[in-house]
């Protein structure tokens, strides 16, 4: 059996695994920075805001280098690309190891790994899966590749917690700088190929072409970059507080880097079963019930705070994952459906880039909440805010489609 574009299937899911293996090196790093954040607040004794702050940078710098990865996808192929990208990550975690103040994070974390992450983040990537499988199969494709995410974190959370307990939070970073150099660049240059459609150009010396004018004046376009920019902005702002919330409320660091490991279990799962949901019942299905699942974990963290029941947690880390396995993953297919023709890697790489700008304000306003408020009632709204916002313009997208479907026929 072949693919749509005549590949062996041997090929397509291989390209997919791949994905799934890089993504669960490169989020479980990513997502490892809760147990860092705990660390930088409770031992460093940096304020929530100047550690969030932290992120965020990463985040920013991430948003404006996730486009000109998907373009130079298009055109350079995902060896070269990403080979530079994980070079960057490794590089930066490693001057993250030597760092010794607050500024010296700023440029190691969040900028030289921003660039990295930004290389090799979810929209360049879902842009290579969505160019080897074709649309009536991409739901599932994406969401068992970014399960990878979810793996990443069930392992990698409660490593960083060991490793910085047992080494310190700089030695922990230079071990996870080895991982990226000795088998993450490795896993990435050579089991990546370039799309079958930039094979095709290359053959015959074309180069893919973008009709920014058509682009820009589109509004379904602008509802994407809303709804991307809404989208991870609620997952990053748990991802970053959630461990330090928990332990705020008196349960033990081990017992929520736990949950949080459950969480990324779980999640994996939910990547799966929603990828197969969006396809067979249609993306807008799948992104708000996930929506309204993350919205439901938000209101467990509410109520753990007068009552820390262990099934709280455990509900949590459920509703998170039914949450975080539509977000990303729902949002680059519903692109890679639409704006297929603008070129996958363009399209998904913008996409990345306004995901990083929605996860960079979502952590630092929350911890700037918490500095001036001494709660997180307040950074919980602008949550629950950024994803009814997502909803809404995820269902016009995918309105708006159909009505434009409609009327070319």
């Amino acid at each position: 059996m072949t693919s749509a574009y005549q590949i062996p299937e041997r090929t397509v899911w291989r390209i997919v695994v791949v994905c799934a293996l890089s993504l669960f090196i490169i989020f479980g790093i990513r997502l490892s920075f809760s147990v860092f954040f705990a660390e930088f607040v409770l031992a460093e004794g940096w304020s929530n805001e100047s550690s969030a702050t932290i992120f965020s940078l990463n985040m920013l710098v991430f948003a404006f280098t996730a486009p000109l990865a998907g373009l130079s996808l298009d055109r350079y192929g995902p060896r070269i690309v990403f080979g530079v990208g994980v070079a960057f990550l490794a590089s930066g975690l490693f001057m993250s190891s030597r760092a010794e103040t607050l500024d010296d994070l700023m440029i190691a974390y969040g900028i030289i790994c921003g660039i990295g992450l930004g290389i090799t983040g979810l929209g360049p990537v879902a842009s290579i899966i969505a160019g080897w499988v074709p649309p009536s199969r991409r739901g599932r494709a994406i969401g068992i590749a970014f399960a990878g995410t979810g793996f990443g974190s069930l392992i990698f959370v409660p490593l960083a917690n060991f490793l910085i307990e047992q080494l310190a939070w700089r030695n922990a970073y230079l071990v996870l700088s080895l991982v990226c150099f000795f088998v993450l660049a490795p896993l990435m240059i050579i089991g990546l190929k370039s799309l079958p459609a930039t094979q095709q150009c290359k053959q015959n010396n074309t180069k893919a072409t973008v009709d920014w004018r058509q682009l820009f004046t589109n509004p379904i376009f602008w509802a994407l970059m809303i709804v991307s920019l809404t989208a991870l902005g609620p997952l990053r702002s748990l991802t970053v507080h959630q461990i330090a919330y928990i332990e705020s409320v008196g349960i033990d660091r081990q017992v929520a880097s736990n949950i949080v490991g459950l969480a990324g279990f779980l999640t994996a799962g939910s990547f799966i079963g929603m990828g197969w949901l969006s396809d067979k019942f249609g993306r807008v299905v799948a992104f708000t019930l996930g929506a309204i699942s993350l919205m439901s974990a938000v209101v467990m963290l509410f109520i753990l705070r007068d009552s820390q029941m262990i099934l709280l947690l455990i509900m949590y880390a459920v509703f998170y994952a039914l949450g975080e396995g539509t977000r990303s993953s729902q949002t680059t297919a519903l692109a890679s459906d639409v704006f297929q023709k603008q070129g996958l890697g363009l399209i998904n790489g913008i996409v990345g880039g306004m995901f990083g700008f929605g996860a960079a304000f979502g952590p630092w306003a929350v911890g700037r909440i918490r500095d001036e408020t001494g709660q997180y009632d307040g950074g919980f709204a602008i949550i629950i805010t950024m994803i009814l916002i997502s909803i809404l313009g995820f269902i016009y997208i995918a309105w708006a489609n159909r009505q434009k479907a409609k009327d070319a026929v």
